[in-house]
């Protein structure tokens, strides 16, 4: 039967391709400006994360030393009867708490005793009548222990002061008076404006989430007492934190024991980022800060709306090649349309190879969409394979066994490596610079590691776990192990990383491993696991034991020669009658034992 209406097969080559463009570059752009807006939504939670842990850091950093030193010095004053006995003591302490403004001593009598930093002054004083005493007294005698109070205004220094106290006891255990410290609220105010003066943030902290104890304007500014409301500061954006125009859903999502919300001003957007702690006095205590994100910079958005606008126009001229195109010809464009619906389909095993063309355009244009389902499918086992997997080796496993890596257990040698004195190293930099640190020296570390034919799997906080024989078999595995662990010291020695000094403990052991690839579906971690890792974990945890930077057990030795190693001692393993002897390098220096 004749078909009256009848459409040419050059237009519905050229409105079918057309269509088949605009759907296949909408998606790309889709999931390309999709992928822009996760990477910049990450960014910024990440950015958030350091921001406000830094700035907890610093406020720990600060604080917690008055608890311990307040313990240090009551443990030395256990008779009040004469109080001027402890004038060299305290201003001894003064110095290991340069933050502490003052501190006083007071008896159940009333009598007190106050040292003054700055004028280096001694005040004697009868409190008995002041109305607040008594009270003061019995809680601190009920709480038992060092604690925070609410702010006060303190004469002494003239400002408003966070208030510590510890109870004091004597010999017998009684309790005999009252141990009390204070700190400025301009010194909190001044650590944290110098902390962030160069960030383009303003950092405060809120107590009872209305009155502001630290804030750049507290440095200088004089404000009602003890602590200024929210409504007293001039600054317009933080009295609007707690009634904002709109959570920042934007980053929110992702934040992590951190929330965000901002407002509109104008043209601007400002985002408070902000923290509740609860350690510090009976009230909560808000620490965050605020940004003005109009001045962040937009590298991401501006290449996310580059690539958007450069994706519109190639699917424009796409359009109008197809219609100039698909006017003259239509055989080779409907192939090329039948192999465009499989690849959308996701099948790409299915797409056969274009045949060439006479024409140039077309003939390119067949070869291009070839290399193109070339490179989908070479991009199809890359995502779904080395996106699960940390090492390269494995890597190159996957590849080569068309994305199966098999559980895998045999010999190998383990290494683990660690930094000395990490927490305390820690909190002398800071969060920024010892991500720094930790960066030079990973990459130093890692370095070594490959060069000796090692496959670093884990990477645990400040710790390294290698692996020698797994997953790429290497005969001499113990003694490349080792071999590493002595270029690693030496570099580690003779060498700075950001800046910064380190020390590191190491520890050997060969055993039988179970490698391979454990965690949840579509994203998943190459590792290793056995009594052979847990006893090389132990090793180097054994290294301050015996004041040793390297430790290795009998079995990872048996390559060396006898005057390379110094037996050191013997330990037992999980799950094994005899003991393990033990050996470290001879040409390694024995340390005094850190405990």
């Amino acid at each position: 039967m004749s078909v009256k209406f009848r459409i040419p097969i050059t237009a519905i080559t050229v409105f079918g391709t057309s269509g088949l463009l605009a759907v296949t570059v909408a998606v790309v752009l889709f999931l390309g400006f999709g992928q822009a807006v996760h990477t910049t939504r990450q960014l910024w939670a990440d950015q958030a994360k350091t921001l406000i842990d830094g700035m907890e850091q610093s406020l720990d950093s600060r604080l917690l030393p008055i608890r311990e030193q307040a313990l240090w010095v009551a443990r030395e004053i256990n008779d009040l009867s004469d109080p001027a006995a402890f004038d060299s003591l305290i201003f001894g302490s003064f110095a290991a708490t340069p933050q502490v403004a003052g501190i006083a001593v007071m008896d159940l009598d009333g009598r007190s005793r106050r040292w003054h930093r700055e004028q280096h002054q001694v005040i004697d004083e009868d409190w008995s009548q002041k109305p607040w005493f008594r009270d003061y007294l019995e809680m601190v005698e009920t709480a038992g222990a060092p604690g925070w109070r609410d702010p006060i205004f303190t004469e002494t220094v003239n400002s408003s002061t966070l208030l510590h106290d510890t109870p004091l006891y004597d010999a017998d255990g009684r309790f005999i008076g009252i141990l009390a410290q204070i700190i400025t609220i301009q010194e909190i105010s001044d650590l944290l404006a110098k902390t962030h003066s160069d960030t383009g943030v303003t950092p405060f902290i809120l107590y009872n989430r209305h009155f502001v104890l630290a804030h750049p304007q507290i440095i200088s500014g004089n404000f009602e007492q003890p602590l200024p409301h929210l409504n007293d500061l001039d600054d317009l954006v933080l009295r609007r934190i707690w009634s904002p125009d709109e959570d920042a859903d934007f980053i929110s999502p992702v934040l992590v024991n951190t929330k965000a919300s901002g407002i509109s001003w104008g043209d601007d957007y400002y985002l408070y980022l902000y923290r509740d702690i609860e350690r510090y006095g009976p009230a909560s205590w808000t620490i965050g800060a605020y940004l003005n994100t109009s001045l962040l910079p937009t590298d991401q958005t501006e290449r996310a709306m580059r690539a958007l606008t450069a994706g519109l126009v190639v699917l424009g001229l796409a359009i109008v090649a197809s219609i100039i195109i698909g006017r003259k010809v239509s055989s080779p464009v409907k192939a090329i349309v039948r192999a465009a619906d499989t690849v959308d389909s996701g099948e790409l095993t299915r797409v056969e190879p274009l045949s060439g063309s006479h024409i140039r355009e077309l003939d390119e244009a067949s070869g291009a969409f070839n290399n193109m389902v070339s490179g989908l499918r070479e991009r199809q086992l890359i995502r779904d394979t080395l996106g699960r997997f940390v090492p390269e080796e494995v890597a190159s496993s996957l590849l080569a066994g068309g994305g199966r890596l098999d559980v895998q257990q045999s010999e190998a040698t383990v290494l683990f490596c660690d930094i000395e004195a990490f927490t305390r190293l820690t909190e002398t930099l800071g969060p920024v610079k010892i991500v720094e640190v930790l960066n030079a020296y990973f990459s130093r570390m890692v370095e070594i590691l490959e060069l000796h034919g090692g496959v670093v799997t884990q990477f645990q906080g400040d710790a390294i776990l290698a692996t020698f024989n797994v997953p790429v078999a290497d005969s001499e595995h113990a003694l490349k192990a080792v071999r590493a662990a002595q270029a690693m010291l030496t570099s580690v020695k003779g060498s700075e990383y950001a800046g910064a000094r380190l020390n590191i403990r190491i520890g050997i052991n060969t055993g039988t491993v179970v490698a391979g690839a454990i965690g949840a579906r579509g994203r998943l971690n190459y590792t290793v696991h056995g009594d052979a890792v847990n006893l090389a974990a132990r090793l180097e945890n054994m290294n301050k034991e015996y004041g040793t930077r390297l430790l290795m057990s009998e079995s990872a030795v048996a390559q060396l020669s006898a005057d390379e190693l110094t037996a050191i001692g013997e330990t037992t393993a999980r799950g094994q009658t005899r003991s393990i002897k033990l050996y470290t390098l001879a040409s390694l220096p024995i340390e005094q034992k850190t405990g």
